[in-house]
């Protein structure tokens, strides 16, 4: 496994476990904030999640070549 592989495969392991973390904490802060349970804002925070995680994925997946 060469210098580049290593490098993108701890960011990976970065990603996933920060990730895990953030989705963690974000979960309990927001059940704390009604406005958040409102459908409309569902709807809004999967809308930036998804913004957020396709250009991420599209990186590593062009990296990972």
């Amino acid at each position: 496994m060469n210098r580049i592989n290593k490098r993108l495969l701890f960011a990976e392991l970065c990603l996933l476990i920060a990730s895990v973390l953030i989705f963690r904490s974000l979960w309990l802060l927001l059940d704390h904030i009604p406005f958040l349970s409102d459908p409309i804002a569902l709807v809004f925070m999967f809308g930036f999640g998804l913004t957020v995680t396709i250009p991420a994925m599209r990186y590593i997946i062009k990296k990972g070549r």
